[in-house]
């Protein structure tokens, strides 16, 4: 089974007119859902982290009314939700646990800490000459 990918622009306001003002966002996050069930034929839906502040940009009680998303529909049948040209990072994979490298930070502190007491003995040697 090969990769799904559509785009789809969904409205929301069918579902979201018929609830009280202070449901409102939380509905729209269910039509979204069950729209992509329906239309991608797979119970296992994911809102992508943009597609959900989108749905909540104006708070709970004023949601967006319409959403282009695009639906990815993988071999396992989890479709994931995003909006457009929003990249998604893929997974890092787990390490195993080992030797930890010294990052190039742990190493620039060390070099900082070192520079500013001889930074501090030249300004202190000027002065006892002069004296």
């Amino acid at each position: 089974m090969a990769t799904v990918e559509r785009t789809l622009t969904i409205n929301v306001r069918h579902a979201v007119i018929k609830v009280p003002a202070y449901r409102r966002a939380k509905k729209a996050v269910t039509a979204v859902r069950e729209f992509l069930q329906q239309h991608m034929k797979s119970e296992n839906v994911k809102l992508g982290k943009y597609l959900n502040l989108k749905l909540w940009e104006h708070g709970i009680k004023n949601p967006a009314m319409r959403v282009t998303v695009v639906a990815k529909k993988d071999d396992k049948g989890v479709v994931t939700a995003e909006l457009p040209n929003i990249l998604v990072k893929k997974q890092r994979p787990v390490k195993v646990k080992g030797k930890r490298a010294e990052t190039p930070k742990a190493v620039k502190g060390k070099a900082e800490t070192t520079t500013p007491t001889a930074a501090a003995a030249t300004p202190a040697a000027t002065t006892a000459k002069t004296a």
